[in-house]
Formats: C-alpha cells, sequence, structure tokens
C-alpha cells in the first residue's frame, strides 16, 4: 500500500540542489513537507552516497521505498544509478531537475504514487524548457 504522501529526495553534485530547494521554498514563501536535499561531493564514495541516500530517507520518517521519488540532476550519474538500485528500477527517479519541477511540488496532488507524481514533475519541466 502506498503512503498518502510521497516524500521527495533532491540528490544532486555539490549544494546544486539543496540551493534550488533554498530558492524555491523563499518563491513560494513555504517549505516544502516531506522533501530534502542532499549533495554529492567529489570525495565521496558509493558507500558514502548510498549511506547520505539512506539517511535522507530515514529523516523523512519512510518506512518503504516506493514511497520515495528521487529528482537528480545527471542521468547515468552515480546518484543517478543508486537511486534507481534502492528504487528497483520502477520508475522513481526522474533525471535532469530543474527548478519548475520543485515549483510543482507545491500545488501537484502528492498522494498520487512515486511514478504518476514522477510522471507530472517530468511534464512540468518539459514544458518549461524554451530556446528564445
Amino acid at each position: 500500500m502506498s503512503a498518502p504522501f510521497t516524500a521527495v529526495v533532491v540528490v544532486t553534485h555539490g549544494r546544486a540542489g539543496a540551493d534550488m530547494l533554498d530558492a524555491a521554498q523563499a518563491f513560494l514563501h513555504m517549505k516544502l513537507p516531506m522533501v530534502t536535499a542532499i549533495g554529492v561531493n567529489p570525495e565521496d564514495d558509493q558507500a558514502m552516497v548510498n549511506q547520505k541516500i539512506d539517511q535522507a530517507v530515514s529523516d523523512l520518517g519512510v518506512s518503504s521505498w516506493e514511497d520515495v521519488l528521487f529528482l537528480v540532476d545527471l542521468v547515468g550519474s552515480t546518484p543517478a544509478r543508486l537511486c534507481c538500485g534502492k528504487c528497483s528500477d520502477k520508475g522513481h527517479v526522474v533525471t535532469g531537475l530543474n527548478m519548475p519541477m520543485l515549483l510543482k511540488l507545491a500545488t501537484v496532488d502528492r498522494s498520487i504514487g512515486a511514478a504518476s507524481l514522477g510522471s507530472a514533475l517530468v511534464l512540468t519541466g518539459t514544458k518549461s524548457i524554451h530556446v528564445e
């Protein structure tokens, strides 16, 4: 059974995700519930990244990987691969994080499950990309 509210863990290289989350929350004038960010440093090995991911999920009080959506910066990166492994490749990892995705978290129905939430965020993130 899925949780009534999907948790979101932002995983990026360096402070990019944490800074984007801070900026989104400042823009929205609210703290996004059940959302946290972790940064991966150049010196972090795979075990350290795994530990950071596990700790972030634990800190959110989530009991099942099924109830977590990971937003990561780069497809194919170590963080993306490790997050995919946690979810058994069930579509709970979105790559290409951008600010509109984080802003959408304030209004999207977070009870639709991790895979559906991921699809909604991809749609928003994709619509926001333009060449002008």
